[in-house]
């Protein structure tokens, strides 16, 4: 979560672009088609709503059972490459898309996580998701989706170190700029 003044910046922005896409679309095609982009936004939102719910209760009660001295101890800076590792393991393991996961990066970084540990969770999310093999397996057959992850392999431990050590000892400044 950001200070309420950046959180602010963002919504205006987001206005903004909405105000914009709604123009674009009266001046293709009037009325009816600014209707059916806030219709299917809606629809969008009704579909993903229980997802929603979901992740954010996730990380809410992750926040409330994951002491500081566990995440500390496991995820923190001093964790070293064990809690890397560990945080490429979870983001691999983690079902669900961008809702499911940063809510749950927010929690870890809410409740004492390194730098390295929450970069190398996302990167390994996004690079060795286990939930995507089977479609992968499946559409791109074994030969490139094992050469695919063989290549990827050392990219979520390495970024990990390297986020670490070259942004590590910010965390503390991150975590006081943002309201968590």
């Amino acid at each position: 979560m950001l200070s309420s003044n950046k959180k602010y910046r963002i919504h205006f922005f987001l206005l903004i672009v909405i105000i914009v896409l709604g123009l674009l679309a009266y001046l293709q095609s009037g009325w009816d088609l600014v209707q059916e982009g806030f219709f299917q936004g809606i629809k969008i939102l009704w579909r993903e709503l229980p997802l929603l719910a979901a992740a954010f209760l996730t990380a809410g009660f992750l926040q409330s059972l994951l002491k500081k001295e566990f995440i500390s101890r496991w995820l923190g800076t001093d964790a070293g490459l064990k809690g890397i590792l560990l945080a490429c393991l979870g983001g691999a393991l983690i079902p669900g898309g961008p809702y499911a996961y940063y809510p749950i990066a927010s929690a870890l970084l809410k409740s004492g996580a390194g730098m390295g540990v929450l970069i190398a969770f996302v990167m390994a999310k996004n690079l060795w998701s286990i939930t995507r093999l089977p479609l992968e397996f499946a559409i791109l057959g074994s030969t490139i989706t094992i050469r695919r992850y063989l290549l990827t392999f050392i990219i979520p431990p390495l970024v990990g170190i390297l986020a670490e050590s070259i942004f590590g000892k910010r965390i503390k400044n991150i975590r006081e700029n943002i309201d968590l």
